[in-house]
């Protein structure tokens, strides 16, 4: 599992002398074990933000370009480039001399060096997101085209990491080593054993409240293997692009954007640790049933593959047939996508061992799923609920929470266990 320490650091205020070795080896000593601490802005050093003064076609290469690039208080420098979205005022990513990049998105990165491109001098490289390794943050139109930074908030000669946010450590966490801690598969549990490690106060994940919302979408529970079921329904929801904050909180831990209601779903599932799936409420038909799956029954995922559903296989299900595998995965059909306006937002709590099993027979193992085979607590869907709220209203202006539904076949038990100060 990846781990940010900007994220981790919205909860939790650590002192600021500590580094992202101490870190890792305070939870290596204490709690999990901690893989690697990596300093993403490494992977960045020696590139900067270029704002392009003049492009002239290249005397003697038909699809090279000649750039003048201002870096700041550093000059100009002038740089050889095959860009085709290439204009004066742009803001683009310089690989200066020194730096490593990847060669046309392919293979190990390599040294820049100033070096002579058909008889011109060319002082670095403007690059592309997949030259960078940030294609699936900012995905390209065609090989061809370079990142175009003019919609950041940066100025000529800042460190791209700044620019981009990635100023930050990055800790590998080996998973076996989380096996027996559900509590700590979100940067919330992280931040919260971190607090406890180092003495400081952990900050409330969300203050919102959610309003008091008549009852909701009809939901039917007559399999114990789902323990509890919430659905929230949001109307009025646009289906755009995420802001770069929340592209880059995903991108940075592994998870690839993908459109806001989407993201806002990984958002909180990685900061408490409760997977969450959002419907398209207009497909849904009558009512949500969590039952096992009916002999010749399949479904087609979200990743396009189609499943022969087993007996044993836990569905979230309507009055039409399945709509995806509870705890694992969505379908393709009644998810969300482009043209959806209204939100059904399902948290639940799934039997760990009926998850797994599925997720065996069918070789498919997911972010939700290596999450619900840990036995989730059912509280956690009270902390999921207010923060999923609290980012829909926040992100999507206008979009309404306008009903709720709650049903509980069994909740999670708080044990107390006495322990004497001689302990």
């Amino acid at each position: 599992m990846l781990v940010s320490l900007q994220w981790i650091k919205k909860y939790v205020e650590l002192p600021d002398h500590l580094s992202g070795d101490e870190i890792a080896h305070t939870l290596t000593l204490a709690t999990v074990e901690v893989e690697s601490a990596e300093r993403l802005a490494a992977r960045f050093d020696r590139i900067t933000v270029g704002k392009v003064t003049a492009v002239s076609p290249h005397p003697k290469a038909d699809r090279l370009r000649i750039v003048d690039v201002s870096l700041g208080d550093r000059g100009l420098s002038r740089v050889v480039c095959g860009g085709i979205n290439l204009y004066p005022d742009q803001l683009v990513a310089v690989a200066e001399p020194g730096s490593c990049v990847r060669w046309h998105g392919q293979g190990e990165p390599v040294l820049i060096e100033e070096t002579t491109l058909r008889g011109v001098r060319s002082q670095g490289m403007i690059c592309a997101s997949a030259e960078l390794g940030l294609e699936g943050l900012y995905p390209q139109a065609s090989d061809a085209e370079i990142l175009d930074l003019s919609q950041l908030d940066a100025r000529a000669g800042d460190a791209l990491a700044a620019a981009l946010d990635l100023d930050d450590v990055l800790f590998e966490i080996d998973n076996k080593s989380l096996t027996n801690r559900p509590d700590l598969w979100g940067h919330y549990g992280i931040a919260r054993e971190l607090a406890a490690l180092f003495f400081v106060p952990l900050r409330p994940i969300t203050e919102f409240a959610l309003p008091d919302l008549p009852q909701g979408f009809p939901v039917q529970l007559p399999d114990p293997a789902c323990r509890r079921y919430v659905a929230l329904s949001i109307d009025d929801v646009a289906v755009t692009a995420s802001p770069a904050w929340l592209r880059t909180a995903l991108w940075k831990v592994g998870v690839r954007p993908m459109n806001l209601p989407v993201d806002i779903t990984n958002f909180v599932m990685l900061s408490t640790g409760q997977p969450t799936h959002a419907f398209d409420a207009d497909r849904l038909d009558s009512f949500i049933r969590v039952r096992r799956a009916e002999a010749g029954e399949q479904l087609t995922l979200l990743n396009g593959e189609t499943l022969q559903l087993q007996h044993d296989d836990l569905l979230i299900a309507d009055a039409g047939g399945p709509l995806g595998m509870a705890g694992i995965m969505g379908g393709e059909d009644d998810s969300v996508h482009t043209g959806t306006t209204r939100v059904l937002l399902e948290i639940a709590n799934f039997d760990p061992g009926v998850i797994r099993r599925s997720t065996q027979r069918h070789g498919l193992r997911t972010e939700a799923s290596v999450r619900f085979e840990k036995s989730i607590d059912t509280q956690r869907i009270d902390l999921t609920l207010a923060e999923s709220a609290a980012l829909f209203t926040r992100l999507i202006p206008g979009c309404r929470l306008t009903a709720l539904t709650n049903e509980v076949n069994e909740e999670t038990k708080q044990l107390t266990i006495d322990v004497g100060l001689d302990f």
